[in-house]
């Protein structure tokens, strides 16, 4: 007996078996009888019961579509369906056909996927909190990593798969969290392979979405699913094609449609690289289980062959097409069809079995109980979703805080079940999965600049973050970078309340830096370089953070200062009113906001920034310091334009008479006067105003990495309070790739002057 067989399926072939057997009865008596075309004789066929049609759906990415074509096609010739059995892509539109969805809304639904987000789970940096989008600009880089049982540890896949899952869930919600699969609309299977022995498993009882999510579970791609304590990964490593099942089910007739025609399997391809070999290989299997499965239908059975080859896993933007070559594809089996389409038609009709009724009465949380967490605390999920306590349950609402706990960057995997406790009272269990590395979080950053005639510049580094020291949410973090600028940085953050925390920290910064000509004279130009210095700043600090969800952050606290500066030439500084070695030591208070609503920090399509900051000392040194600078953009199709202001002033008052030190306000570089080398433009005020027009080339496939042409039109200056301003102008044309690395750009720049600059820059940008 097959372990996945139902009875209901048992009692089936029980009847089938007993039909077959009257059949024959029916022949022996008659045998010699009239013939069939007489009015009292009744072909064999009429007398049977109407066959049991299985619909086997297989995967394929985006190529799913197709199967619409075929689902739409049984329904315009009234075919009942028995039963679906699905893999992959085939489980995601076979599941949610069954669940009771139509196929135009599957189509529209999964057509309106943006791959990049919902299928990869790219994460906006809008979706993230304020201190996450601080370190991602810190670390470009996105792979994370961690330290796990004395080796490193990486995800579990590109993708975890989350956004695909809690769109499953918002699809399914009106089904109960545990529900029989022969209950839904049509009956359902779903394939996926057990990691633990790489043995099929039939999905035939559960939750629907996690059923479809662990089918679809691509090696490598979407990070592996746990159900009820097993592991799974794609169905497609053992039935890509589930004929097998849908035979050990009990089926009379077939309707199997196949992603795989097309596919030219003569043509030898190079094993350029090792992704290709290990995607080749993985076809391999797929392939060899599909041919093990065809060879298992019968005369009766009908297979669907689209021709796909030239489609694309993630070529979602062609739903109507991949829909259409599906429908090319049923004109050569109609035939068939009609055929089968005439059986059901003459037999009698039969009124539709009744399937489970769900609950759709109000439903309100009175509680929040977490599961699957070991380093973050219940209270930290349970907060985060307090909102939706003692409010009516809204699955729109449920998917929304799902994401923002996901999104918190502790998690892989999230989802939730509702439990009923008493009438319309409900309780929501979340049950979430750790990252594999947790709670020891590694990310690098690496960068590289150069300017004619400037400076240039590398630095690499790395940071650490371990959350969850105490139940209560105590993180720290580590921050060391090493090259032309160097870092070692240590924080403590304490969570208080929702929004609320508490930040220490303590910070060693070294930067090598030149003295422009054009930073001692304003009326010259030109890139002559005076001197070289070398500056450290050493903080010491703490204050107090309010995060305004997600949107807009205080900061207030306390800060020590020292910064020291040593100049590293044989110039003759005197008269140029510089000292060859100054401190600036202070004691004071410190005050930020900032609101960031671009969707990316360093080439933005949509959103505003806005960030203030005040500084002021009380003991020391006499200093005081302000900035404020903003930014708009704003798309129109592939037309982007960025629009900024910076504001700034910094003073301190050395105990050298009339003698100046080098400022931190300086100008130069990339969007921030281009035609400048970075520092070229250098005072205790600093005034700019810059425009930016940009046109998408690309919108950079899955990975979202963005490519852009474009030009920025400037004017500002930086000069000393002693010192007039002197507007200075610039103009920038560049190409540029928003990529995952960091910045990518190369620019050429021509400005007042005929000052003019050519710049590259690679990972993570530099600034002064």
């Amino acid at each position: 007996m097959n372990p996945y067989k139902p009875d209901t399926v048992l009692f089936s072939g029980a009847i089938k078996a007993m039909a077959t057997l009257s059949l024959g009865l029916w022949t022996a008596v008659c045998w010699g009888q009239p013939p069939l075309n007489t009015p009292s004789a009744t072909p064999p066929a009429m007398l049977s019961p109407a066959p049991s049609v299985v619909v086997v759906l297989a995967g394929g990415g985006a190529k799913g579509f197709a199967h619409l074509a075929v689902l739409r096609q049984l329904e315009r010739d009234r075919i009942p369906i028995a039963r679906i059995v699905g893999t992959s892509m085939g489980a995601v539109v076979g599941g949610l056909y069954a669940s009771g969805m139509s196929t135009d809304d599957i189509e529209r639904m999964v057509a309106s996927l943006d791959p990049a987000k919902v299928a990869l789970d790219q994460i906006n940096r809008l979706e993230l909190p304020s201190r996450a989008r601080d370190y991602q600009q810190k670390y470009p880089v996105e792979l994370e990593f961690g330290i796990k049982d004395g080796g490193v540890s990486f995800a579990r896949g590109v993708s975890d798969g989350q956004r695909f899952l809690a769109l499953l869930q918002a699809l399914t919600v009106h089904l109960p969290p545990e529900v029989d699969f022969n209950d839904l609309k049509i009956p359902f299977r779903a394939v996926a392979t057990r990691f633990r022995d790489g043995e099929m498993k039939v999905f035939n009882r559960g939750a629907l979405h996690l059923a479809i999510r662990a089918s679809m579970a691509a090696p490598a791609v979407f990070a592996p699913v746990e159900v009820e304590g097993e592991t799974y990964v794609d169905g497609g490593l053992v039935a890509n094609l589930p004929i097998e099942v849908a035979l050990s089910e009990g089926a009379d007739v077939i309707v199997a449609s196949l992603l795989a025609d097309g596919a030219n399997e003569d043509r030898t391809e190079q094993a350029s690289h090792a992704l290709v070999v290990a995607n080749r290989m993985l076809d391999i299997l797929i392939r060899q289980n599909e041919k093990r499965n065809l060879a298992l239908l019968r005369p009766q059975d009908v297979l669907v062959r689209p021709m796909l080859k030239d489609i694309g896993f993630a070529d979602f933007n062609r739903a109507a097409e991949i829909v259409l070559r599906g429908e090319q594809a049923l004109v050569l089996v109609q035939d068939r069809l009609t055929q089968l389409s005439q059986v059901f038609a003459a037999q009698p009709t039969v009124k539709a079995p009744q399937r489970l009724a769900f609950d759709q009465r109000e439903k309100r949380i009175v509680a929040i109980e977490a599961q699957g967490n070991k380093d973050v605390s219940e209270s930290y999920i349970q907060s985060m979703l307090s909102p939706l306590l003692d409010q009516e349950f809204s699955p729109t609402q449920a998917e929304r805080f799902m994401d923002q706990l996901y999104t918190s960057g502790y998690f892989d995997l999230v989802s939730y079940a509702l439990e009923q406790q008493q009438g319309a009272r409900y309780k929501m269990i979340v049950t979430v999965r750790e990252k594999p590395y947790s709670p020891h979080f590694f990310k690098t950053t690496l960068g590289f600049s150069a300017e004619v005639d400037g400076v240039t510049q590398f630095t690499a580094g790395i940071g650490y973050r371990r959350p969850w020291l105490t139940p209560s949410g105590l993180e720290f973090s580590l921050d060391a970078r090493m090259g032309t600028q160097s870092e070692l940085a240590a924080r403590l953050i304490q969570p208080l309340s929702r929004g609320w925390s508490v930040e220490t920290g303590a910070s060693w910064d070294r930067n090598y830096r030149p003295l422009y000509r054009t930073a001692v004279f304003k009326d010259q130009t030109g890139s002559q370089k005076l001197a070289y210095f070398n500056q450290t700043v050493q903080t010491l600090g703490a204050q107090l953070v309010y995060d305004y969800q997600r949107q807009a952050n205080i900061k207030l606290g306390v800060t020590t200062n020292t910064i020291r500066r040593t100049f590293d030439t044989l110039t003759d500084l005197s008269a140029l009113h510089f000292a060859s070695t100054d401190q600036v030591q202070y004691q004071g208070l410190k005050a930020q906001f900032q609101m960031d609503q671009l969707d990316s920090f360093s080439f933005p399509t949509r959103g505003y920034f806005l960030g203030a900051s005040l500084e002021r000392g009380l003991s020391g040194t006499l200093y005081s310091g302000g900035r404020l600078s903003g930014k708009l953009a704003h798309t129109v199709g592939s037309h982007i334009f960025n629009l900024g202001l910076n504001l700034a002033q910094d003073r301190a008052t050395l105990n050298c008479g009339n003698c100046r030190s080098p400022s931190q306000l300086i100008l130069g570089g990339f969007q921030n006067m281009g035609a400048y080398r970075m520092g070229q433009l250098a005072g205790d005020q600093l005034a700019h105003v810059h425009g930016t027009y940009m046109y998408r080339l690309t919108d950079g496939g899955l990975f979202n990495q963005k490519t852009y042409v474009g030009t920025v039109l400037e004017a500002g200056d930086a000069w000393y309070k002693s010192e007039v301003m002197r507007w200075r102008y610039s103009g920038t044309v560049f190409v540029a790739v928003d990529s995952k690395i960091g910045d990518i750009y190369l620019g050429a720049a021509r400005g007042s002057g005929n000052a003019y600059n050519l710049f590259l820059q690679l990972g993570r940008r530099f600034s002064y």
